[in-house]
């Protein structure tokens, strides 16, 4: 547990939404540990000599504040804010840690009740690896939010974990956005959502321009995206670029459904078998198959 002058932690139920803690060892350390690891992922990915200091960030699916709470020291010299659509974590974000934080609790759709160019900086972790089809809306509102040339660090899923969830090996050729697990609960993980570098870049690539793509930080892909000074809807954001590869991923997204259904269907199946209910009526299925040959025997 903390020392009487570090920040206290979350319900260890809170701590958990984030990303599992099981297996881990001691819960709490590993929080923090995962915590101070994500602050320096985000500032190794920073321009040289970029600071903090009386500038406005947003850690946009803050949670519990894993990260935020390694910035209450740049949260007295600037103005940082937390968003989430979890209303647990805000309130106890905005009970524990605020100030010197400031924190929001945002819709499932956007946009967020903040000023347009009033952000510096915005991070999104492990946000756009869950969105399906408000992806794009929500990465339009962090747009807006920026000010002229200010920048967002995000992280999307594929080339490093792709084959955990798709059970194939991983071809870039063949998968864009690929969203899987779509109707998922959001206690089970939620949608899974797979990205390629070059769909990012083709498509993320129209509201931002791409400083860096950085190697595997957290199982995931970190990208620094600066705004470009355009207007753009969802549409056009969407639209499919003229790359043959846009044709390939959305086919090849198809069979994942499909397959992801069927193993879906499979697994509801087992659990059921071994569930009481299935159990305690095992005489009465095989009372009625004995009816069944006997009327056909008849």
């Amino acid at each position: 547990m903390p020392a009487a002058a570090d920040p206290p932690y979350p319900p260890l139920h809170l701590a958990n939404r984030v990303c599992s803690l099981a297996g881990r060892g001691d819960p709490f350390r590993a929080y923090e540990r995962l915590g101070a690891e994500t602050k320096a992922a985000l500032l190794g990915l920073l321009p040289d000599g970029y600071s903090l200091a009386g500038r406005r960030v947003l850690d946009f699916g803050c949670g519990a504040g894993r990260t935020l709470r390694h910035f209450l020291a740049e949260a007295e010299r600037g103005e940082l804010w937390g968003a989430d659509v979890d209303a647990a974590s805000i309130e106890w974000l905005e009970h524990a840690l605020s100030p010197p934080l400031h924190v929001i609790r945002n819709e499932p759709e956007p946009p967020l009740p903040l000023e347009a160019g009033s952000i510096d900086l915005a991070w999104a972790l492990s946000v756009f690896t869950h969105l399906t089809d408000s992806s794009l809306a929500w990465l339009l509102d962090l747009h807006r939010l920026l000010m002229p040339g200010g920048l967002l660090i995000a992280t999307y899923m594929g080339r490093w974990n792709g084959e955990v969830f798709t059970h194939e090996p991983w071809d870039e050729d063949r998968v864009g956005m690929n969203v899987l697990r779509r109707d998922q609960r959001w206690d089970d993980g939620g949608p899974v959502v797979l990205m390629s570098d070059w769909w990012v870049r083709a498509h993320w690539g129209r509201a931002f321009e791409i400083l860096a793509i950085a190697p595997q930080i957290h199982g995931q892909t970190w990208v620094l995206l600066r705004k470009r000074d355009v207007e753009l809807t969802v549409a056009e954001l969407e639209a499919p670029a003229d790359d043959p590869r846009e044709y390939l991923a959305l086919r090849h997204n198809v069979r994942q459904v499909e397959r992801d259904r069927e193993r879906a269907l499979a697994e509801l199946g087992r659990r059921y078998e071994a569930s009481w209910s299935w159990r305690i009526t095992r005489p009465l299925r095989a009372g009625a198959r004995i009816v069944r040959r006997a009327s056909r025997g008849g």
